[in-house]
């Protein structure tokens, strides 16, 4: 089998299954996971060139779709809006009051960046798609650059915050994006991040099969030991660690379970199913118990961490802490 080394810690890794795109279909590549001997992170190896990758991202992968939206497309608008109130505004409102400049690295539609902006941060965002990011300056009228993580070589000392959900996982070098985003963060600046938890009781329940693995759209999936490693490698400090996360929680098991339920494979192969996204639906928030429960053993299927410059904890005496739940 191919030499590999882990991207989290340079230790070598053993070659632990191929999977594929179960999830939405659009692919037949089948994708080689290697789990590293020391910190357990999973990779794949060889990884995908950007012309490949590039195709596993089909229209509709954005619900970017144009035209008059349907009713169903109205309320699932609406529904979306109250998950990104309920669950990430929640933690820009840890971000304390808005003051200064964010940058939403990955921002897709631009969605949640708007609702950031509309509490008053001056809000840019960095996306590598350019029908998303197309998306984003015509819907939201945000200022975007398209760019993506393993390529964005950022300007010193330029943002207060930078945010980035589940980006993380789709690059290459993952330890240089965090050494460039405490490059690129002013002096007190934060970092705001949410990643899939392959320590996860889902992940250990599904296996190949579970949403957060997302072959082979994901190229690192690091454990959290790992992944906190790495961020006070790149001179970060960690104040807020959580496995709970009610908008991809709950539904991850959902799609794990129901995929062809989820929107935006119903978005991908055009065909509506209204009433597999009912029962989608019902699966989220049956099983959301289960999820809140398995957060609070710090066993919840995301990780969401927030971390600041060491100059942030020594000036404002701000206490790190770190929760495994939620």
């Amino acid at each position: 089998m191919t030499e590999s080394t882990c991207p989290y810690c340079g230790r070598p890794g053993k070659f632990a299954f191929r999977a594929g795109d179960h999830l939405y279909e659009v692919t037949d590549y089948q994708a080689d996971l290697y789990r590293c001997e020391n910190c357990a992170s999973l990779y794949q190896e060889p990884v995908p060139t950007r012309e490949v990758i590039a195709e596993f991202y089909p229209g509709g992968y954005w619900q970017e779709s144009s035209g008059k939206p349907s009713l169903m497309n109205r309320l699932q608008a609406t529904y979306i809006r109250w998950m990104l109130e309920a669950d990430l505004m929640r933690l820009v409102t840890k971000m304390g009051p808005a003051a200064g400049a964010w940058l939403d690295i990955g921002c897709s539609r631009g969605d949640w960046a708007a609702l950031i902006r509309d509490r008053g941060w001056r809000v840019s965002g960095l996306e590598a798609d350019p029908r998303a990011a197309a998306y984003a300056r015509e819907t939201h009228g945000l200022t975007v650059e398209e760019s993506d993580g393993d390529s964005w070589n950022p300007e010193p000392e330029t943002w207060d915050v930078i945010s980035f959900f589940h980006l993380l996982e789709h690059l290459r070098q993952p330890k240089t994006f965090l050494v460039n985003c405490r490059k690129a963060l002013r002096p007190g600046g934060r970092i705001l991040l949410r990643v899939p938890n392959i320590n996860s009781w889902q992940f250990a329940l599904f296996g190949k099969r579970w949403k957060g693995l997302e072959m082979p759209r994901h190229i690192t999936l690091p454990t959290p030991d790992a992944l906190k490693a790495a961020l006070k490698e790149a001179g970060f400090e960690i104040n807020h660690a959580s496995t709970w996360a009610l908008r991809d929680g709950p539904p991850s098991i959902a799609s794990s379970l129901l995929p062809a339920g989820e929107p935006t494979r119903q978005q991908i192969k055009r065909k509506p199913q209204p009433v597999m996204t009912l029962l989608y639906l019902a699966f989220t928030w049956t099983f959301l118990p289960l999820e809140l429960l398995a957060a609070l053993l710090g066993r919840g299927s995301m990780l969401t961490i927030i971390a600041s410059t060491s100059s942030y904890s020594r000036n404002t005496g701000h206490t790190t802490q770190t929760h495994r739940g939620v």
